[in-house]
């Protein structure tokens, strides 16, 4: 999230008018020795992974790990490590990869575990080199960001973008193919100091035009959006920071309400895409039907690194007669799923009776439906998540090898259009969770003595612009010394907004802190729509604001917005920051810049009409009631996201409030709340105003 939204301990500045102006100074902190050092570490054993490390200085770690027990916080755990690996059954290096196995599963737990119990950084420093060389690729990736992401001595390292780690999971096989064939063909493709000459443009699947009589408002129209980098990198990283290998009372993520935020988070998923579809003229994404032969296929013209396509979906897509007790496992565990919500209850091993008609229980839905390690008795209700992709991917969770499809791993699972339904199905069963809370009251929406008297815009305006990706992963380093003044970028033509502010006047008898939530939605015909339409309001905003008696002004840039982060650096250009920085010849700044934990701020609009597309905002304004404002908050909020914190939300409001229940319109609306129409414009004809 934003600097300025973790920042909530630093008072708003109140001007005597009743405006104020956010602010966003903080005494600035930079990375001493000791922690560049750790960033060009993770930065160096990142480099062409699937070739042996080439620097002097890791090579002698790289044939054994560190055996002295004293040197774990759990030894017990990596004796388990240690024995499991000795039988050879680990995935071998070169082997394709997902998480979505039970060996592999195991096995990245096990290096997990025995990464995470290092209890210094010496040690972590030298095992994590052992496995940089005798640990699968795949897994290595997956095990290096869990342990970055939730060992405490690790919180504000930055890592490479995802993407540019591994760029054969985002951009399309011809994209790899044309980098190896000019480098092959002409000997200065690659060189810094080539400059402009070092780019490859990168395609979607489906390119425009398309053929309209054969093509006609299908799912081929999203690719920009659903093959976005940035959003399927932030995917890839909430999955990682929320991982379902990890429990929520060792790891802190039980804080975060990590059952109710996964599933909130899916919601937002999927109101975006379904605003996404609307700017494209379709209808709204409907739930998976298990039925077959299913019609929604998937191509993904992606490849492994050796080469090796992702496993595709054929059109009229049918499982064999062999996966059919499958299908009846995932049937059956959504049948429990739907009695235990009619039922009210859930008894568990212990006969502890827990009450399903409590707001406070969708945590423990969350994590139910989720399968998740807080989750309770997970083999009554299943693992329905794993094993539904697995059946739409034609794989089994138990086999030896597996060929992944892009619904296997969390760095493409946002291309394919069934991860949607699918996901809209199992969204089913949790509004049917909601359905039996009870409606917000009166007082629960509410403030009394404030009134938003009015809201106005700047233009919205949408664009295609030019972005850029070092891939230079893809090409095989040549020299430890030399490597770094090499750079090849993929250019994309990628969805872009032009930065916008919003200007709330709100008259108040309250003097105190708020918070502001704001959504985009849909425009709707008449006010009882919202029954319907509510679940495709995507929550844009939330920040904190200070009232004061009287007439006060809010302005807000889209740049500040809670939910989303600007573009990351390049991983070259990144990397010779950390150098510059470790060499002492200038400072490395400690901040948010390169955050990952964000929605990406280049997609908080949809493409809208060149004609202007009708939407609407919606704002609401509720007290402040956090007890911890002032002392709270258990991490630097200057360069970290605060996941496991228990400090990242504002307020203990459900997610989604007041649009994740049943709404009442007997008192629904209230002065606190506020619908603004607006239109967003496409211009197909803007370029970026950045030279190469």
């Amino acid at each position: 999230m934003k600097l300025l939204i973790l920042a909530v301990a630093i008072s708003l500045a109140v001007l005597a008018s009743g405006s104020y102006v956010p602010s966003t100074k903080f005494e600035a902190k930079y990375a001493d020795k000791e922690f560049l050092f750790k960033q060009k570490f993770f930065f160096e054993v990142l480099r062409n992974i699937h070739l042996p490390l080439k620097y002097d200085e890791y090579i002698p770690y790289t044939k054994t790990w560190v055996s002295d027990e004293t040197k774990y916080n759990d030894f017990a755990q990596v004796a388990e490590f240690f024995d499991y690996y000795k039988t050879g059954a680990f995935l071998e290096k070169g082997e394709l990869f997902s998480i979505y196995n039970e060996q592999y599963l195991r096995q990245t737990y096990a290096v997990f575990t025995f990464l995470y119990n290092s209890a210094d950084w010496d040690t972590y420093y030298k095992n994590m080199i052992w496995a940089r060389d005798n640990i699968n690729e795949g897994m290595f990736i997956y095990v290096l960001h869990l342990t970055v992401m939730h060992r405490p001595d690790l919180q504000g390292i930055v890592l490479p973008a995802i993407y540019e780690i591994y760029p054969y999971y985002f951009f399309n096989t011809d994209v790899i193919r044309t980098i190896n064939y000019k480098k092959l063909y002409d000997p200065k493709f690659g060189f810094y100091g080539n400059g402009k000459y070092n780019v490859v443009y990168a395609n979607y699947t489906a390119t425009y035009p398309m053929d309209y009589y054969n093509n006609f408002y299908t799912e081929e129209y999203l690719n920009y959006y659903t093959e976005d980098i940035g959003l399927n990198a932030y995917y890839y990283y909430f999955m990682m920071d929320y991982s379902f290998l990890l429990g929520g009372d060792k790891f802190g993520l039980i804080k975060d309400r990590r059952g109710e935020l996964y599933w909130y988070m899916h919601q937002m998923l999927l109101a975006r895409y379904n605003l996404e579809r609307m700017s494209n003229y379709m209808g709204t994404v409907k739930p998976l039907v298990w039925r077959f032969p299913l019609k929604t296929g998937y191509f993904s013209l992606l490849s492994y690194w050796n080469g090796v396509p992702f496993k595709s979906r054929d059109y009229n897509y049918m499982i064999s007669d062999e996966s059919y007790f499958k299908l009846d496992w995932i049937n059956g565990w959504e049948a429990k799923i739907r009695k235990i919500i009619e039922d009210g209850f859930f008894v568990k091993e212990d006969g502890t009776r827990i009450n399903l008609r409590l707001p406070e229980s969708v945590e423990f839905f969350g994590n139910l439906l989720n399968s998740n390690v807080d989750s309770v008795d997970a083999n009554y209700v299943g693992y329905i998540e794993v094993f539904s992709r697995l059946l739409l991917s034609g794989n089994d969770f138990n086999a030896y090898k597996v060929w992944p499809s892009a619904l296997m791993q969390f760095e493409t699972s946002l291309r394919d259009p069934v991860f949607y339904q699918l996901y809209e199905r199992f969204m089913d069963l949790y509004y049917y969770f909601k359905r039996f809370l009870p409606s917000y009251t009166y007082e629960e929406l509410n403030f009394n003595g404030v009134v938003i008297k009015d809201v106005t815009f700047d233009k919205l305006m949408t664009y295609f612009d030019y972005f850029d990706s070092d891939v230079s992963n893809v090409l095989p380093m040549q020299s430890a010394d030399k490597y770094f003044d090499y750079a090849v970028f993929a250019r994309q033509r990628r969805l872009n907004h032009k930065p916008f502010s919003y200007t709330m006047n709100v008259m108040s008898d309250y003097t105190g802190k708020a918070i502001i939530r704001a959504f985009v939605g849909p425009k709707f015909d008449r006010f009882f729509d919202l029954q319907f339409y509510k679940k495709y309001f995507f929550e844009i905003d939330q920040y904190l604001v200070d009232f004061t008696a009287g007439k006060n002004t809010f302005v807000r840039n889209s740049r500040d917005f809670y939910w989303s982060v600007k573009d990351r650096t390049m991983y070259t250009d990144l990397y010779k920051k950390i150098m510059l920085g470790y060499n002492g010849q200038e400072k490395f700044a400690l901040d948010m810049s390169e955050a990952h934990c964000g929605f990406p701020d280049r997609l908080i609009l949809p493409k809208g009409w060149t004609s202007g597309m009708p939407m609407q905002f919606y704002f609401i304004i509720t007290p402040y009631t956090a007890k911890t404002y002032e002392q709270g908050y258990q991490y630097d909020k200057t360069f970290t996201c605060g996941v496991e914190s228990g400090m990242r939300f504002y307020d203990n409001l459900p997610f989604g409030y007041p649009f994740d229940r049943v709404i009442n319109f007997n008192y629904f609306y209230t002065k606190n709340m506020y619908f603004k129409d607006v239109f967003i414009f496409h211009n197909d004809e803007m370029k970026m105003n950045q030279t190469y």
